[in-house]
């Protein structure tokens, strides 16, 4: 193994160690802010049930799940994503790659509107008054490709949120890997998303918290044919995914001694909320559909008398000429589906 690539994987390991003993606590259950940025941000992640991981396309609607897609392949190429998630929420990215030394630089521009809301006082009493909440974020990410195998990145996030009298700011990274087989039929991937921390504080001296994640995730491809399967795995950093839902399946447990109940700390409920489980049908360059079935998704959101489609979504890629055209439906509840529309373009081919 090249020097630099050994240095690259020993970098990696370290900071994934640093990171779990550093939010391997509180980052779930209601504890964190700034939850847009778990919004899927394009309408392949969406499609592929809220992320990428797993996947190592030479596609920039994949640089803001994993900046180490990003490398020389998506030099100059424009991608912009609109959102209609739920109701009249709405949002939407704006990302763009240049190629820069033996890499690529990205930027991504991120936002959601919550839409328009009425000031109305303490007692009940409308003033009148009108104003429009909203979050944002502006990534730039660099990414390279150390050989015909290994690839990794890292991105640097500034996040503004505007509640009418409430803003709030803060900064995070983005950490990547990914592994192509030399087959290419295989593919790997890690990515260590939003570790950061806020600047601004709030009225009692605390700080919002990030929604840290870190995730793996693989692909095969079946040779031969148009099918290609992936598997994400999220949140390694908690194992303790259900505790806070009512609906939360895990078996009880009698300690005899003092004979006070609890909850076993493994169960199949508390696994599969960290897996999602799709599949892509490639039928050829042009043309690519997606389904994916995300199982913390349908646990938490889907309503116990009708589940619906919860936690389920599809999509589809379509090439005409020079310009990429994406769309995903999300099914989140029966009474909540999210569409996904994006326009992607390499510029070097369009001009």
């Amino acid at each position: 193994m090249a020097p630099k690539r050994i240095c690259a994987v020993k970098a990696i390991i370290s900071i994934f160690f640093l990171a779990i003993s550093t939010i391997s606590y509180g980052q779930l259950g209601g504890e964190r802010s700034y939850s847009f940025l778990e919004i899927p941000t394009s309408a392949r992640s969406s499609a592929m049930g809220g992320s990428s991981a797993g996947i190592k396309d030479a596609d920039i609607n994949l640089i803001n799940d994993n900046p180490a897609n990003l490398d020389t392949s998506i030099d100059n190429h424009l991608s912009i994503n609109y959102i209609n998630f739920v109701s009249d929420v709405n949002a939407g990215t704006i990302a763009y790659a240049r190629k820069a030394g033996k890499g690529a630089i990205g930027v991504t521009a991120q936002f959601l509107g919550y839409g328009k809301f009425e000031v109305v006082e303490a007692n009940g009493v409308k003033t009148g008054e009108q104003f429009n909440a909203g979050d944002f974020a502006l990534n730039i990410a660099y990414g390279l490709a150390l050989d015909s195998l290994f690839s990794v990145g890292a991105a640097f996030k500034t996040i503004y949120t505007n509640y009418y009298y409430s803003q709030s700011v803060a900064l995070a990274i983005d950490l990547g890997a990914a592994y192509t087989s030399k087959s290419k039929y295989f593919t790997s991937t890690f990515a260590l998303r939003n570790l950061g921390r806020a600047l601004t504080k709030n009225n009692d001296q605390s700080r919002n918290k990030l929604p840290t994640n870190i995730e793996i995730g693989a692909a095969v491809k079946i040779p031969k044919a148009p099918l290609r399967f992936f598997t994400q795995y999220n949140n390694i950093q908690k194992w303790d995914l259900g505790s806070n839902d009512p609906n939360y399946e895990a078996k009880e447990r009698l300690d005899a001694k003092t004979g006070i109940s609890s909850q076993r700390k493994f169960s199949s409920d508390n696994l599969f909320r960290h897996l999602v489980l799709g599949a892509d049908i490639v039928a050829s360059d042009n043309f690519l559909l997606t389904f994916a079935y995300n199982f913390r998704r349908r646990k938490e959101l889907a309503a116990v008398s009708r589940g619906g489609l919860s936690g389920i979504s599809f999509g589809a890629m379509i090439k005409v000429k020079k310009l990429q055209f994406n769309y995903s439906l999300s099914s989140y509840h029966t009474a909540g589906i999210s569409h996904h529309i994006g326009i992607t373009s390499n510029l070097n081919a369009l001009f």
